[in-house]
């Protein structure tokens, strides 16, 4: 009788046992699959572009596995790379702006410059850390001159039109995006009775604009001022122009207004002023 009532609990805690065993492993493959997922998902998320310049750059890759770098240009030569095993991402398509960066050691820092084929010096310094340290590493870095940086955030400022930019002008307004600053520069007009200086200039990503206050400084002498003949630079640089008074008389000043191109340089203007003839 004992016997049986052995067998019978000894079955009873097989099947128990049984039944936890396969409900830890229905836990188990859970946690593997949400793993799985959190870290392929970051593996196809984690990218980082780089804006380089004439700083070093500091870069952490894993040991264990491959690291990309991507170039604007192709690299011609890598210095001090010791450390790492680099190469073409591609090895059957060998393209030489992407290119494959493992480690060669489990832990250390290398500084490697990278010369470009367009002459630029990328320099970093290559962090190598463990692979179980995801959070601290990308898989991919894209390399990006410093200056596309710049230009883009400038071009990402107010879409302003060169005619809202002259209305500002003659309103004395604010603008936002262009830069304003008042100041005194004499400009040559080749004629002692004309005077002309700069007072304002106005600067932005896509147009500059210039203030210039031109006087007469003749006692009978008049002076006519025909913007459709001002020329800023050649080839001219002028957008827009627009002037207070077309007819100096003795003494009288005036204010010339131009909107012109990012490009214009100020003391290139050739003021369109003439002495009128008397009949």
């Amino acid at each position: 009788m004992n016997l049986k009532k052995l067998e019978k609990i000894k079955s009873i805690l097989k099947r128990v046992g049984y039944d936890l065993y396969r409900v830890f492993l229905i836990i188990l493959s859970h946690f593997i699959l949400i793993y799985a997922g959190i870290y392929i998902g970051m593996s196809q998320c984690e990218a980082r572009t780089v804006y380089y310049g004439s700083e070093t750059e500091t870069i952490t890759v894993s040991y264990g596995g491959e690291t990309i770098f991507r170039f604007n240009e192709a690299v011609k030569t890598i210095s001090r790379a010791s450390h790492f095993s680099i190469a073409p991402a591609d090895s059957n398509n060998p393209d030489y702006a992407v290119l494959s960066v493992t480690p060669r050691f489990t832990s250390g820092t290398g500084k490697v410059t990278f010369l470009l084929a367009n002459g630029a010096v990328v320099s970093t310094k290559i962090v190598t850390v463990s692979k179980a340290l995801p959070e601290k590493v990308e898989n991919f870095y894209d390399f990006i001159p410093k200056k596309e940086l710049i230009e883009k955030e400038a071009n990402a400022g107010p879409d302003i039109s060169d005619l809202e930019l002259m209305k500002a002008m003659v309103r004395l307004e604010e603008v936002v995006g262009i830069k304003q600053r008042s100041l005194i520069r004499t400009i040559i007009t080749g004629n002692s009775e004309l005077s002309a200086k700069l007072v304002r200039v106005y600067t932005g990503a896509k147009f500059n604009g210039y203030v210039f206050k031109i006087q007469n400084l003749s006692k009978n002498k008049d002076y006519a001022v025909d913007v459709r003949s001002l020329s800023l630079g050649r080839p001219n640089q002028a957008l827009l122009s627009q002037v207070d008074k077309k007819l100096l008389k003795p003494k009288e000043a005036t204010f010339l207004r131009i909107v012109a191109k990012p490009t214009s340089i100020y003391y290139n203007v050739n003021l369109p002023v003439g002495a009128i003839k008397s009949e």
